[in-house]
């Protein structure tokens, strides 16, 4: 009886082991600290040059991984507050800013592929952010010769 118990312990740790592992690295690559821009809505079926100019809509967050403080800019209005990760969902709680309801605004928070996600809840709907990086271009290191 009691290796039964050790076994199934075992299975548990190990079990809880790869999970943790498994989300660290959904956080890694996530990567969601930075600044996130709304992807131009291609499916409108308009030109750019025929649509009427719409407002610029940013995500800027920082912090650690699964939480820390956000900066969300929709035109001229700007809010500011703490997020959170549990799962995936992204919760924002606002500070300040025009802000209709202190309560948390509970989002669903999809990775596409790296730099790529989608947030879905109100006032968010099916919304699809692009990460970024300023003007830094990331450089491909050369691989070290071996002699």
């Amino acid at each position: 009886m009691l290796w039964l118990l050790l076994a199934a312990g075992g299975v548990v740790l190990l079990w809880w082991r790869r999970v943790r592992r498994a989300r660290d690295t959904w956080l890694h690559d996530l990567n969601l600290i930075g600044k996130w821009e709304l992807e131009a809505d291609a499916s409108a079926g308009e030109s750019e040059q025929e649509a009427p100019a719409k407002p610029k809509r940013t995500l800027n967050f920082s912090g650690s991984l699964a939480r820390g403080s956000y900066v969300a800019r929709d035109g001229d209005a700007v809010e500011r507050g703490e997020w959170r990760l549990s799962g995936n969902t992204l919760t924002l709680v606002a500070t300040e800013g025009e802000v209709e309801s202190k309560a948390p605004q509970r989002y669903e928070l999809r990775l596409f592929k790296v730099g790529k996600i989608g947030i879905d809840g109100a006032g968010r709907e099916r919304e699809i952010y692009l990460k970024r990086d300023g003007n830094v271009i990331p450089l491909a290191r050369r691989p070290k010769r071996r002699g």
